[in-house]
């Protein structure tokens, strides 16, 4: 288990310094200081060591502390901010350009298209359904439409302007979907 995790994090370094090209079976054993048969093992062929350093790069959202649920807004910041580390992070850029690029040509990508859009709008559900409920969004809002109004803009300041993320570019963001999908 040890050398799986450490041929992981060899894939998602090597991901983050060259792009997707750059994960080979043969780079990931240098890397990772294994025999490349081991590398084979897990990951017969390339695509799948691609996508397994890919969904490496992907970590789930963490849950908001109990304490924020009572207040929609604070619940909203609490995701969105979490989405912001995540893509300020430098492995970020390698994986979102690898997954957007990837998936315009290949169903594995695609699938992690999918998923990383499943894993943002999943987060923010609970937290979409609470400000719905205390009247702080419209009726017919969804998760879906709230991340269209939230992660796009944080996506183009990330990677269009090339600013970080931090929580005063958040707030603007919540504030102004709260505003756009006021009842």
């Amino acid at each position: 288990m040890r050398s799986r995790e450490a041929m992981l994090a060899a894939a998602t370094e090597l991901l983050t310094e060259g792009g997707l090209e750059a994960v080979t079976h043969q780079a990931v054993a240098v890397r990772a200081g294994v025999g490349r048969a081991t590398v084979y093992r897990p990951w017969p062929d390339l695509l799948g060591l691609r996508l397994a350093a890919l969904e490496a790069g992907m970590p789930p959202i963490p849950p908001a502390p109990a304490e924020m649920r009572a207040e929609p807004r604070a619940e909203l910041m609490h995701y969105l901010l979490r989405l912001g580390e995540w893509l300020d992070d430098t492995q970020a850029g390698a994986v979102l350009a690898a997954v957007l690029g990837g998936a315009q040509h290949d169903d594995g990508m695609q699938h992690l298209r999918q998923t990383l859009l499943n894993q943002i709008v999943d987060a923010l559900r609970p937290a979409v359904a609470a400000a719905v409920e205390h009247g702080r969004l419209r009726a017919d809002v969804t998760a879906e439409m709230f991340a269209m109004t939230t992660v796009g803009p944080l996506v183009y300041q990330r990677f269009l302007v090339g600013s970080t993320l931090g929580s005063e570019t958040v707030d603007i963001v919540v504030d102004a979907a709260l505003r756009a999908w006021a009842p």
